[in-house]
C-alpha cells in the first residue's frame, strides 16, 4: 500500500491520545479522521484467506470482503482484548503496512475509510470499526461512526503531561538557543534523539534570532516530520519579553502551516534557564495560539502544549479555564 499521509496523521493522533492518558481529549483524533475522510484517506482492510476460495470467480470477493471479527472468538484472537460482552462483530482497519504486519492476517485490500464506515452502518450485526487493533487502537461504535462521518474539523489546543520529544506530530518545536547547535534541557534532548544529521543541517542555518523560527528535518526522531527551532527571550520583566515570546509561538505555527502540518507540539518556551515565570509564559502562549487559530479559522491545526513538570501543567490548565 502506498503511504497515505492522512492515515499516518490519524495514527499519530491516536498515539497522542493514549500518551495523554485519561485526561486526553479526542478532538484531535476526530480532526484528523475528518480531514482524512475529506481527502479520500485509504486504509488497509483484512480479507478472507486465499485458501478459503477454490475458484477464480471468488477472487473479487477475496479482494473486497473484510474479515469480520466475531465477539465469540475475541478471547482466542489476541489482537482484540476488549468488548467481549458484545454480540456481533467488528471490522478491523489499519493505517499502515507496519500496523497491519503486527498481526496475523494474510491478505488485505486497500479501501477508502469513508466507504468502510458507510458500509458498516448498513450491516446489521456489525458493531463498529477498530482502527489498528494491536496496541494503541481506536474503537468506533455505531454512534461514533456517525459522529466521524459528520465531524466538523477545527483547530484544537491540548495540554499534555510529558515530553515534546515523545509526541507523534507533524512538527516538534525545539526551544533552541541562538546557535541552533544544541544545548541543555529540551534542546539537548531533541538533538540527542534526532542525531548528527540534525546538527549538520543546523550548522547551515546560520543561527536564529530571538523570536524567529527555522525548520529542519527530524532525522532519527521518527515520530515527527519536522523540527521547528525557535529562540525564546531571556526574561527581564520588560514589555519586549512578551512580544518576543509571542513571536516564537506565532512564527512556529506559521512555518508548520506552510509545511502542511496539521499538528504541532510545543515545550514551555523560555521557562527553564531563561527564567520566564511559568504563569506569565502560559498566558502568553495560550493567547497567541488561540488568536492564531481564530485568524486561520479555515485551517486545522492540532496544537499540543507539552508540560514536563506538574507546575507547568497546572499553570496551563488554570490559564485555559480562564480563556
Amino acid at each position: 500500500m502506498k503511504k497515505d499521509l492522512f492515515a499516518e496523521k490519524v495514527e499519530k493522533a491516536i498515539f497522542n491520545w493514549y500518551y495523554g492518558g485519561e485526561e486526553a481529549e479526542a478532538e484531535p483524533v476526530f480532526n484528523e479522521i475528518a480531514l482524512g475522510l475529506q481527502n479520500g484517506m485509504q486504509v488497509i482492510v483484512p480479507v478472507e484467506k486465499q485458501n478459503e476460495f477454490s475458484t477464480d470467480d471468488k477472487k473479487a470477493d477475496r479482494e473486497t470482503n473484510p474479515v469480520c471479527i466475531n465477539t465469540d472468538e475475541i478471547q482466542a484472537d489476541s489482537y482484540i482484548q476488549t468488548l467481549k460482552e458484545a454480540e456481533g462483530y467488528y471490522i478491523p482497519v489499519f493505517t499502515s503496512e507496519n500496523e497491519f504486519s503486527r498481526g496475523k492476517f494474510s491478505f488485505s485490500a486497500e479501501k477508502a475509510l469513508k466507504n468502510v464506515l458507510t458500509e458498516t452502518k448498513s450491516q446489521e450485526t456489525c458493531l463498529g470499526v477498530i482502527i489498528n487493533t494491536y496496541g494503541k487502537r481506536l474503537v468506533l461504535l455505531e454512534e461514533m461512526i456517525e459522529l466521524a462521518l459528520n465531524y466538523k474539523a477545527e483547530s484544537h489546543l491540548s495540554i499534555i503531561r510529558g515530553s515534546v520529544v515523545d509526541m507523534h506530530v507533524g512538527a516538534i518545536v525545539n526551544a533552541a538557543n541562538k546557535t541552533l547547535l544544541g544545548g541543555g534541557g529540551v534542546d539537548g534532548a531533541i538533538h540527542r534523539a534526532a542525531g548528527i544529521g540534525l546538527l549538520n543541517e543546523c550548522r547551515k542555518l546560520n543561527g536564529c534570532k530571538t523570536g524567529e523560527a527555522k525548520i529542519t528535518g527530524a532525522y532519527n526522531l521518527k515520530n515527527a516530520d519536522f523540527i521547528i527551532h525557535t529562540v525564546g527571550p531571556v526574561y527581564h520583566g520588560t514589555e519586549s519579553d512578551a512580544e518576543l515570546l509571542t513571536d516564537c509561538y506565532r512564527n512556529s505555527l506559521d512555518i508548520a502551516l506552510r509545511n502542511d502540518c496539521t499538528s504541532i507540539a510545543f515545550p514551555c518556551i523560555s521557562t527553564g534557564v531563561y527564567g520566564y515565570p511559568i504563569r506569565e509564559a502560559a498566558a502568553i502562549s495560550a493567547k497567541t495560539v488561540l488568536s492564531w487559530m481564530n485568524i486561520h479559522s479555515d485551517k486545522v491545526m492540532n496544537v499540543y502544549f507539552c508540560c514536563f513538570k506538574n507546575s507547568e501543567y497546572d499553570a496551563y490548565m488554570e490559564i485555559l479555564k480562564q480563556s
